[in-house]
């Protein structure tokens, strides 16, 4: 059994809409929910705090707690 905890997040059209827009004019051909999902990994992976995000599904990120020398506590 797993102590993961699952969080759904919804994405408002206005998002969706924008994100199909851009990926659109530079022709890429990628679900806009993936691309968000990408989008998403990539800001939590790479902010000041201890957390690490890795995509394990198309449309499914897993965050960890990961120390950094430059963290921020998540909390203040």
């Amino acid at each position: 059994m797993s102590d993961d905890i699952t969080i759904h997040v919804t994405i408002a059209p206005s998002l969706l809409e924008e994100v199909k827009e851009q990926l659109a004019q530079k022709k890429y051909i990628i679900p806009p929910e993936d691309a968000i999902t990408h989008l998403v990994s990539s800001i939590l992976d790479n902010s000041p705090y201890p957390i690490q995000a890795n995509r394990i599904g198309k449309r499914e990120i897993q965050l960890k707690y990961h120390i950094r020398s430059f963290s921020q506590p998540i909390f203040e």
